[in-house]
């Protein structure tokens, strides 16, 4: 009986101590790891800017009639081109593809129109795709846009 107690007596004696070293060497190996495998992707943004007038700044009538707007709808049959004065023949789609050439020539007539207007409003139909807006964004930019709002 002695014996039984004795064993018993040492099992309670002992210190249980949980050894973390393993664990700690695994995260010491595993993180780096991690870190340097990961790919980090920059994605490009595009600024837009968005019309506002501010608390306290009126128009006039006479600004507001001086006030030209520039908007390209991208539409499935092709791309138009509206100012406040005037709309011009829509571009159509040909072979299936947009004809970003006549945008761009078209752009260019409105700037020579109005050299001091820098905002274009795009107006995308909701079945075109990014890429397609993105584009169109690219040959604003290039014709002397370089301010953009999307509308709806």
């Amino acid at each position: 009986m002695n014996l039984r107690k004795a064993v018993g007596r040492s099992r309670r004696n002992l210190d249980a101590e949980v050894n973390i070293i393993p664990v700690m060497n695994i995260f010491v190996i595993l993180i780096p790891f991690l870190l340097l495998t990961a790919t980090f992707v920059r994605i490009a943004i595009i600024d837009l800017a968005l019309p506002s007038l501010e608390k306290g700044t009126q128009l006039s009538e006479e600004e507001l009639k001086n006030l030209t707007l520039l908007v390209v709808s991208i539409k499935p049959e092709g791309f138009e081109v509206k100012t406040s004065e005037k709309t011009y023949p829509i571009i159509p789609v040909r072979n299936g593809q947009y004809d970003y050439s006549a945008l761009q020539r078209r752009l260019k007539e409105v700037k020579k129109k109005y050299p001091e207007l820098e905002d274009v409003v795009i107006s995308p139909a909701s079945a075109i795709q990014y890429k397609i807006i993105i584009k169109v964004l690219d040959y604003c930019r290039e014709a002397g846009f370089p301010n953009f709002s999307i509308s709806g």
